[in-house]
């Protein structure tokens, strides 16, 4: 079978990156290491060792010329700047459009408007967790105590103000206290909830979890009655989340629940290493898409097309998307970006051989995936 033109289509589209984050200063205290690796503490210490820090060290030395090691990139980094390896990284990526989840936390972190010089098109998310602490931490204008009505109205009214500037929200319920959302918790435990984290955290952390689960409800519904996706972290992550209960099966009240029959849910990083249940999941419910970042390129070779194969065994193809997920280093949108176009290429020339898809098809598919999906799904204008 001739490849040559699934080839073609997949280098040459510009990418629609889904979900990323914002880039750091150089001289931030999140150091260069953290993009090869979730890991923190002492674990980082044996990032260098695992398959994907070789092959991702090498492709980013080869992108910059430099020798192939961790001292040697860092090195051409610090005397390059930011402007100039984002510059070479972004182009070498060829990604249209970036939607940004500012709402991490990292030292130096550099605004979003300043990422607009890399990339045609910036659009942005409401990480939804992240609003209601800030919202909280920032108190009444009267300083009046919250009570749970007065916090609902702050924060439904915060999200109305900015419901046209963004293009969706986000949650990181999973890494509080999981995705076993109680769709029945009451205004009564919402309460209690809420008078406990501010009796308890100073800065507010809504780290309990009926006031988390009654927050993932209100923006869920917000984000309906508007039109907007939410995308919900699924999936690995760093060692404050408990993978188990990441798993996006717990989704199923949710999902089941006719209050947010007509909500749109994006799964994010391929909900690895839970891809074939998320194929599962929005294959049966309407609301349900897909995300195939972060995965790339945090896997080896193997585990990537695994991943993404496992994500496509039963999903529509017009429900999954391309991210980087890249966060704090403009290398992961390269990084991203290339493995990405490997990978989909391989997993797509696969499924011709197997005889899932014609070429003709897995073109197009590659355009669905890496870009018009995502363009169709948050309504993203030229």
């Amino acid at each position: 079978m001739d490849f040559s033109e699934l080839r073609k289509a997949i280098e040459e589209v510009e990418l629609v990156d889904g979900h990323a984050h914002n880039l750091v200063a150089l001289d931030s205290n999140f150091s260069f290491i953290h993009a090869f690796s979730l890991a923190h503490g002492d674990a980082v210490a044996s990032t260098q060792h695992s398959l994907p820090f070789k092959r991702n060290i090498r492709d980013i030395a080869e992108l910059y010329g430099c020798k192939s090691s961790l001292e040697a990139v860092e090195e051409y980094r610090r005397v390059s700047g930011l402007e100039s390896i984002s510059s070479t990284c972004f182009k070498a990526a060829r990604i249209s459009t970036v939607i940004f989840d500012d709402g991490i936390v990292l030292d130096k972190i550099i605004d979003t408007e300043w990422h607009k010089t890399f990339t045609p098109h910036v659009a942005t998310l409401v990480r939804v967790e992240r609003l209601a602490e800030k919202i909280l931490n920032e108190g009444l204008p009267d300083g009046s105590p919250w009570t749970l009505d007065s916090f609902t109205n702050a924060f439904l009214s915060k999200l109305e103000s900015v419901s046209g500037e963004v293009v969706g929200l986000k949650s990181i319920a999973a890494y509080y206290f999981g995705l076993d959302i109680n769709t029945n918790v009451t205004k009564q435990e919402a309460e209690e909830a809420l008078q406990q984290v501010l009796a308890v955290w100073k800065p507010v952390l809504v780290a309990n979890k009926n006031l988390v689960d009654y927050i993932f409800l209100l923006s869920l519904e917000f984000a309906q009655s508007h039109d907007l996706p939410m995308q919900i972290h699924t999936g690995f992550g760093d060692r404050g989340l408990n993978l188990r209960l990441s798993n996006p099966l717990y989704l199923h009240n949710v999902l089941e629940d006719k209050r947010f029959a007509k909500c749109r849910i994006v799964l994010l990083h391929t909900s690895y290493p839970f891809s074939k249940e998320a194929s599962y999941l929005a294959s049966l419910y309407s609301q349900v898409y897909l995300d195939f970042g972060l995965a790339i390129p945090k896997l080896s070779v193997h585990g990537m097309i695994s991943a993404v194969k496992d994500l496509l065994e039963q999903a529509p193809l017009n429900k999954v998307m391309f991210s980087t997920d890249a966060y704090a280093f403009p290398e992961l949108f390269y990084l991203g970006a290339k493995n990405a176009r490997e990978v989909v290429f391989t997993v797509l020339r696969d499924s011709c051989i197997d005889g899932d898809i014609t070429v003709s098809e897995a073109v197009e598919v590659a355009k669905d995936l890496f870009a018009r999906n995502s363009i169709n799904f948050y309504k993203i204008a030229n």
